[in-house]
């Protein structure tokens, strides 16, 4: 299967979408790392709703922040998404 390069670029675009947040820009570095490591996560996770928590809180120890933060984190972004 070919990919051209304007699918390639939007699945990228699509990939990255939750960086270019108001809330996202926001987050500390460690933080942003913890996130990434969350969304990454979901991308390779075929249960990727059932097993969230457990992403967040393994992300959460291996980046050294608090669990209640980054789940405060997804709680805003996922506000700020049901109001566009």
């Amino acid at each position: 299967m070919t990919t051209t390069l304007s699918n390639l670029r939007t699945k990228i675009d699509e990939a990255n979408d939750y960086k270019r947040s108001r809330q996202y820009n926001k987050l500390s570095p460690k933080l942003k790392r913890a996130v990434d490591m969350v969304y990454k996560s979901i991308d390779t996770d075929k249960n990727a709703v059932a097993n969230f928590e457990k992403n967040v809180s393994t992300a959460a120890k291996k980046h050294n922040v608090k669990n209640s933060d980054l789940m405060n984190y997804f709680d805003k972004e996922t506000l700020t998404i049901l109001r566009r």
